[in-house]
């Protein structure tokens, strides 16, 4: 409503508001942003947080990088080679990064293992790819008549091409006997490491490696073992195989056919002693699942 000046002339006197003193203002535009900060606080907790299925979370993570692939073709004794080149590439394209969750964590913890430095160049060549093969068919406990090369090897090609030694400890074999004991160590040592893990597929005469997982229950990054597994995302050096970081459920994974599924280890030409272990391959290996896992 307009006020009429008792004493005007029929002009309208102008509303004059009340001046705002200037600890008033300050305290509004503090309230703004609070409100603003406090919009994107809530609007980083929907980004952050994890999805869920009821009250149970559901946690997703993959570090493939399409830049760090290529085929093991056309030399196709050389999976675990080109596996070791692949993991390497895929790691030295993460080291300047961190989970989200990590970096924006408010207060949750997750463990970091220390590891010795990286020395890796980054390369997709064949050439590189014969190197690795080379140097890991000297580094195994295969016989010499047998193609590629076994656990110890790859093992030993990624400690010496990744940190300068096959005794940096990096990179461990370790065998299984369950299946779902060995699908949850690959998970654990990919979410706590960074760093992909190898796995000894088409019953240990080929290698495959695992850059992703999703799992429910528990966070893996935290170092627990209480999530179930639901799927891993899976490479395939072997180009007809079709495989580039390919989702695959727990139940494909398990239970599908031999060239898909990661089944038990029953190769017999490994009986040399291996230095780092002190094992024979064949020994530790036959019947069980095979990784290839990052323990630092």
């Amino acid at each position: 409503m307009v006020q009429m000046d008792s004493n005007s002339t029929g002009q309208i006197a102008p509303q004059r508001l009340a001046p705002v003193h200037p600890h008033v203002e300050t305290r509004r535009r503090v309230a703004l942003r609070c409100l603003a900060l406090a919009v994107s606080v809530a609007a980083l907790g929907q980004w952050l947080a994890p999805q869920t299925a009821g009250a149970v979370a559901t946690w997703r993570y993959d570090m493939y990088d399409g830049t760090a692939v290529r085929y093991q073709d056309p030399d196709y004794t050389a999976c675990a080679a080109t596996a070791t080149q692949m993991m390497l590439n895929t790691i030295y394209g993460t080291l300047d990064k961190e989970f989200v969750l990590k970096r924006f964590s408010l207060g949750d913890k997750f463990i970091r293992g220390t590891s010795p430095v990286f020395s890796w160049k980054p390369s997709t060549l064949y050439e590189t790819q014969e190197t690795v093969l080379g140097y890991e068919r000297a580094h195994m406990t295969m016989l010499s008549s047998s193609a590629g090369t076994d656990p110890h090897g790859w093992r030993n090609g990624l400690n010496y091409f990744g940190w300068g030694s096959i005794y940096s400890g990096v990179y461990a074999d370790r065998a299984f006997t369950s299946f779902d004991a060995a699908a949850k160590a690959v998970v654990h040592g990919l979410a706590v490491y960074g760093k992909p893990a190898g796995i000894l597929a088409w019953y240990g005469g080929h290698a495959q490696f695992v850059t992703g997982y999703t799992v429910t229950g528990a966070d893996p990054r935290t170092g627990s073992m209480s999530f179930t597994l639901t799927g891993v995302y899976l490479t395939d050096p072997l180009k007809s195989q079709g495989m580039r970081d390919k989702l695959l459920t727990y139940k494909v994974w398990r239970y599908d056919a031999a060239k898909i599924a990661f089944k038990q280890y029953w190769q017999k030409d490994s009986p040399q002693v291996d230095p780092i272990d002190g094992r024979a391959g064949t020994a530790e290996w036959y019947g069980r699942w095979v990784a290839i896992l990052p323990v630092r």
